[in-house]
C-alpha cells in the first residue's frame, strides 16, 4: 500500500511539470588579478527568483558553463571561488542566448602578505549521503579503526561490527568498493591503514539504486587519500601512542605531479600492541551449576602498509589511473583464561581448569584498481569503468593447551594450521547523462566474483599419549559467490522539487562445498528487484537559508558472508566455539525515512527499518559439555524505529560544536531454540564535538560519545562511551603540526553485559587498552610552494579518489 501511494505521489508531482521553452546561459569566469591562476575550480550556483530557489550548481569550466533556464524568467547567480569575493548577478532572460561572463575579485587582508584558510564542514549531507572530513579525526589516531571509531553518529562494538541507523550491521567499502571479509578480518585491515591516509569517510544510511542492494544497514565508504593534482609535495609523520601498551607509527608521503602525469607514493610502519580483559558467568540450568571464566589476551602486531598510484590525463576530456595497496601485518596473540565451575547456589567447587592459547598470524592484502573517466560535457555527464582485484591471505598458526586442576584430570594439547585464501575481482561501467528539462540519468553494470578457500589441520594429544588428527577441527571448504548487477535512476528537479527514483536488479549465485570432511554442500541462487525513491523538497526559509525535506524508499538485501556460511569450527578457549552455518538465508529490509537538512548539514531524522528472515549472531549451549557454540541463525523478523536529531553552531568562526542523539527501538518476533521469541528494545545514542581556535596556530578539539542499554546480537549492553581531546599546534612556520590528544579519557569505552535467550544465561565485561596518551608529529617537506590549508588547521597532502 505504501509502495502504491508513493508511486501516486511521484506521479501527480511529475504532472505538474510544464515544458518550457529552454534557453541555453553561458557563464564564463575570469579575475581582475594579474595572476595566471586558474579559476576553474569555482562554484556557481544558479537561483530560480523571486524565491531565490537553488536549481543547479555547477563547477567552473575554462570552456564556460551552461545552464538551461526558461524563457521571461529572472534568475540570480553566485558564485565563490577560494580567495576572491563572492560575485551575485541577477539575469533576466528573454528569448535569445545570454553570455554572462562574472570578473572575481582578489580578496586582501594584508599589504605584506595574504593568508588563504578556507575551512570543510565536519561533516555535512549530500542527497542521500552523510560525507565526514576526516583530517581532524586523524590528528588523534593512530589508524583507520580508530577514525572511525570517532565517526559522528557511528558506533564499533568490540568484534569490528559498524552501527548506524539500524541494529543491522552496516556493510564496509574502501574507496567504493566493498570488503567481503568477516568483520574481525575488516578490523584488522583498518587497524593496519594509517589514520593519515583516510581523507573522507561517506555514511549512507539509505544508499541509492547506484550502490550495492547488500547494504541493509547501511554503508559507510572509507575514501582513502591519492596523489594531488597540482605541483608536487613531500610530508613526513611520526606518532606515538601509549596505554597499557604502546603504539609506534611512522611514515612519509610523496607526491609529483609532471604535466599530464600525477604519481603518488606512501609508505606507513605501525607497531602496536593492545589487550582485552574479559569475564563472565555462564548458568547453566541443567545441572544448577555456574561456569566462570577470567581472561586476558595481548594482540602484539607489526604492520608495513603501501600505497601508490599514477594518474594520465590522456586528453582534456579523459583519464585513465592505477592505484594500488598493499598491506602486511604479522601478530601474535597471547591468551590465559582459568575456569571455574560452581556448584549454585552453595558456591562448592565442581571443577577447576585453565586454558592458554597462542596464536601467530600472517596477514597480506593487496588491492589494485584501474580507472577511467570521460567528462561529456562541462554539464557533468561523464562515463567511468573500474576493474578492481583484492586478494586477502591469512595464515594462523595455533597452540593450544588445557590443564585440569580440580578434578584432577591429564592435561590436553592441540594445535593447528588454518589458512584462508580469498580472490575478489570487479569489473563495472557507470554512465551519467545530463540530458534536457533539467533531468540526470544514471546507469551501469557491475560484475563481482569472489573466490575462497579455508583450509584447517589441527591435532591434539592427551597427557603423554601420541598427537592423533582432530576431525572436529580439520577442515576444508570451497567458497565461490557471483554478483551481477545493474541499475537505472533518474532525476528530475520541478517546482522546488527533486525527484529520483531508481531500480536495482541483482543476480545472487552462491556456491559452497566441504572437502574435508565431505558432508556439506550449499548453494543459494536468486533474482531480485530492489526500487529506491528520493523526492526532496525546500521547506522554509531560516537565517537566509533553506531546511530542506527528503522522503526515501529503499529495499536492500544482506546475504550471509563466506565466514559465517563456513561450518568449520573454530577454536576459542575449553569452553567456546565459533561454527558457521551453511543453512543461512539472505535477509532483506525495507527502508523508510524522512529527514531535513540545513545549508548541507543533517538536522531530523526519522525511518522505519522492516526486516524479514532476519539472520542474526546467536550462543547455543551443550548443557552436558557446558561448551557454548557462537554462530549465526534465521530468526524470524525484526520491525525497527529510529529518530535522529542534530544540532550546533557551524564551522567558519573561532568556535564552532554539534551535538546529535538517535534513538533506536526494536521489535523482534520469531523462533530462538525452538522457542518463540518476542523481544522488545529501545536504547540512545549521544555522540558532540567541539572545535576552538584558541590562537591563529593552536586548535583544541574535544570529541564524544554515549550509547545506553544498547542492544548488540540479543546481548543487552550495559551504559559505554568515549570522550577524546586534542590540541593541535602548528609549528616551523606553519608547515609542521604537532597533536597531543588523550583517547577514552575516562576509560569508560568498554562494556558490561548480559543474556537471556532460551537455555544460555550469561553475563560479563569487556576491557580493552582505550584510554592513550598520544602525540604525532606532521611535517610538509615543500617539495614545491605548499598547499593552501582546506580543512581544521592541517596542512593538505593529498586529495581523495
Amino acid at each position: 500500500m505504501i509502495n502504491k501511494l508513493i508511486i501516486l505521489v511521484c506521479l501527480l508531482l511529475l504532472s505538474r511539470a510544464v515544458a518550457a521553452q529552454q534557453i541555453p546561459l553561458v557563464v564564463t569566469v575570469a579575475s581582475t588579478s594579474t595572476k595566471t591562476d586558474s579559476l576553474a575550480g569555482a562554484t556557481i550556483q544558479l537561483y530560480a527568483l523571486p524565491d531565490t530557489i537553488l536549481l543547479n550548481t555547477q563547477t567552473a569550466s575554462i570552456k564556460g558553463n551552461t545552464f538551461l533556464v526558461n524563457a521571461f524568467k529572472a534568475y540570480l547567480l553566485k558564485a565563490t571561488e577560494i580567495g576572491y569575493e563572492p560575485l551575485e548577478k541577477t539575469v533576466t532572460v528573454k528569448d535569445q542566448p545570454l553570455k554572462i561572463p562574472l570578473v572575481f575579485k582578489q580578496k586582501l587582508t594584508s599589504l605584506n602578505s595574504v593568508e588563504i584558510v578556507s575551512r570543510k564542514q565536519l561533516f555535512k549531507q549530500e542527497d542521500d549521503k552523510t560525507i565526514v572530513d576526516a583530517t581532524v579525526l586523524a590528528n588523534s589516531s593512530s589508524n583507520a579503526y580508530e577514525v572511525l571509531e570517532k565517526t559522528p553518529g557511528a558506533v564499533i562494538d568490540q568484534d569490528g561490527n559498524v552501527y548506524l541507523s539500524s541494529t543491522t550491521p552496516a556493510t564496509i567499502f574502501i574507496n567504493g568498493r566493498e570488503m567481503k571479509l568477516s568483520s574481525a578480518d575488516i578490523a584488522s585491515l583498518l587497524k593496519s591503514l594509517p589514520a593519515g591516509s583516510v581523507s573522507k569517510i561517506e555514511i549512507l544510511r539509505s544508499p541509492s539504486a547506484k550502490y550495492d542492494a547488500a547494504s541493509s544497514g547501511g554503508i559507510v565508504n572509507i575514501v582513502l587519500k591519492k596523489g594531488i593534482k597540482i605541483g608536487s609535495s613531500a610530508s613526513a609523520n611520526a606518532g606515538y601512542f601509549q596505554g597499557v601498551y604502546s603504539t609506534q607509527t611512522a611514515g612519509i608521503n610523496i607526491n609529483k605531479s609532471a604535466g599530464k602525469i600525477n604519481s603518488y607514493f606512501s609508505y606507513q610502519f605501525t607497531k602496536r600492541n593492545n589487550f582485552e580483559a574479559l569475564a563472565s558467568n555462564r548458568f547453566i540450568k541443567k545441572d544448577s551449576s555456574l561456569l566462570t571464566q577470567n581472561a586476558y589476551t595481548t594482540y602484539p602486531a607489526v604492520n608495513n602498509y603501501f600505497g601508490g598510484g599514477i594518474d594520465v590525463a590522456l586528453t582534456k576530456k579523459f583519464n585513465i589511473a592505477f592505484d594500488t595497496r598493499i598491506i602486511n601485518t604479522n601478530s601474535t596473540s597471547d591468551a590465559r583464561n582459568n575456569n571455574i565451575i560452581y556448584k549454585d547456589p552453595s558456591q562448592d567447587v565442581l571443577s577447576k581448569s585453565q586454558s592458554e592459547v597462542n596464536n601467530k598470524t600472517s596477514a597480506f592484502f593487496i588491492g589494485n584498481t584501474i580507472s577511467s573517466k570521460y567528462k561529456i560535457d562541462s554539464a557533468g555527464s561523464e562515463w567511468t569503468m573500474e576493474f578492481d582485484y583484492n586478494y586477502y591471505q591469512n595464515s594462523n598458526t595455533q597452540d593450544y593447551h588445557n590443564y585440569f586442576f580440580f578434578p584432577a584430570k591429564p592435561f590436553v594439547n592441540g594445535n593447528g594450521e588454518n589458512r584462508n585464501d580469498k580472490n575478489i575481482g570487479v569489473a563495472q561501467t557507470d554512465l551519467t547523462l545530463k540530458v534536457s528539462y533539467k533531468i540526470t540519468i544514471e546507469t551501469g553494470i557491475k560484475l563481482t566474483v569472489s573466490n575462497s578457500k579455508n583450509s584447517a589441520a589441527y591435532f591434539y594429544k592427551t597427557g603423554n599419549s601420541d598427537s592423533q588428527v582432530d576431525p572436529y577441527q580439520t577442515n576444508t571448504f570451497k567458497y565461490k559467490e557471483t554478483i551481477s548487477a545493474a541499475y537505472v535512476q533518474l532525476a528530475k528537479t520541478f517546482f522546488s522539487f527533486t525527484l529520483k527514483p531508481g531500480l536495482r536488479l541483482e543476480t545472487t549465485d552462491i556456491n559452497g562445498r566441504q572437502l574435508v570432511p565431505q558432508d556439506t554442500v550449499l548453494s543459494i541462487k536468486r533474482t531480485d528487484l530492489f526500487p529506491y525513491v528520493f523526492l526532496q523538497h525546500n521547506l522554509f526559509k531560516m537565517f537566509g537559508s533553506y531546511l530542506v525535506g527528503n522522503a526515501i524508499y529503499r529495499r536492500s538485501i544482506k546475504r550471509p558472508y563466506y565466514e559465517i556460511l563456513n561450518p568449520y569450527p573454530k577454536y576459542i578457549d575449553a569452553y567456546l566455539f565459533d561454527v558457521g552455518n551453511p543453512k543461512l538465508q539472505p535477509q532483506f529490509t525495507t527502508n523508510y525515512e524522512l529527514n531535513v537538512t540545513f545549508t548541507n548539514f543533517p538536522v531530523f531524522a526519522v525511518g522505519i527499518n522492516q526486516t524479514n528472515n532476519i539472520f542474526s549472531n546467536v550462543t547455543y549451549q551443550n548443557d552436558i559439555t557446558k561448551i557454548a557454540y557462537r554462530t549465526y541463525d534465521n530468526l524470524g523478523k525484526n520491525k525497527e524505529f529510529y529518530g535522529r536529531v542534530v544540532g550546533g553552531i557551524p564551522p567558519g568562526g573561532k568556535y564552532f560544536f554539534y551535538m546529535g542523539a538517535q534513538y533506536n527501538y526494536n521489535e523482534y518476533n520469531g523462533i530462538y531454540q525452538n522457542q518463540p521469541l518476542n523481544y522488545k528494545h529501545g536504547s540512545w545514542l549521544f555522540f558532540m564535538y567541539h572545535e576552538l581556535k584558541a590562537t591563529k596556530t593552536i586548535t583544541l578539539d574535544v570529541q564524544g560519545f554515549m550509547r545506553t542499554k544498547a542492544l548488540q546480537n540479543f546481548y543487552e549492553l550495559d551504559n559505554f562511551g568515549g570522550l577524546y581531546f586534542s590540541v593541535n599546534k602548528r609549528v616551523l612556520n606553519k608547515k609542521g603540526n604537532v597533536v597531543l590528544s588523550i583517547n577514552d579519557l575516562l576509560q569508560t569505552n568498554n562494556t558490561n553485559f548480559i543474556l537471556n535467550q532460551a537455555n544460555v544465561h550469561a553475563s560479563g565485561s569487556r576491557v580493552n587498552d582505550t584510554r592513550r596518551l598520544g602525540i604525532t608529529f606532521r611535517y610538509n617537506l615543500g617539495l614545491s610552494k605548499p598547499k593552501e590549508s582546506n580543512s581544521f588547521g592541517t596542512p593538505v597532502d593529498s586529495k581523495e579518489n
